[in-house]
């Protein structure tokens, strides 16, 4: 499956990098389905905290946990690219 952060290395770095800050990822809920998707689409199957009503965006950062936010917060982003 092509999730994002695929491998427990990216998420690490993404963890280490990120430190006492907390960014957005690219990953969304769907209410409808009662799924969270990321932005390619790709089903996320692991662990979202803190998933309240609104919370329809994810951070990483600070907990070291994906933690489900509202989405009208203005984190940072972290998204994914191809190598250069």
């Amino acid at each position: 499956s092509s999730s994002f952060p695929q491998r427990a290395l990216e998420q690490k770095f993404l963890q280490d990098i990120t430190g006492a800050e907390k960014y957005f990822i690219g990953l969304l809920y769907q209410p409808v389905e009662k799924m969270w998707h990321w932005i390619n689409n790709a089903e996320f199957n692991g662990n979202v905290t803190n998933h309240g009503q609104n919370f329809h965006c994810v951070t990483i950062g600070l907990t070291k946990t994906y933690d489900a936010v509202s989405c009208n917060v203005a984190y940072r982003w972290i998204c994914e690219k191809k190598a250069q």
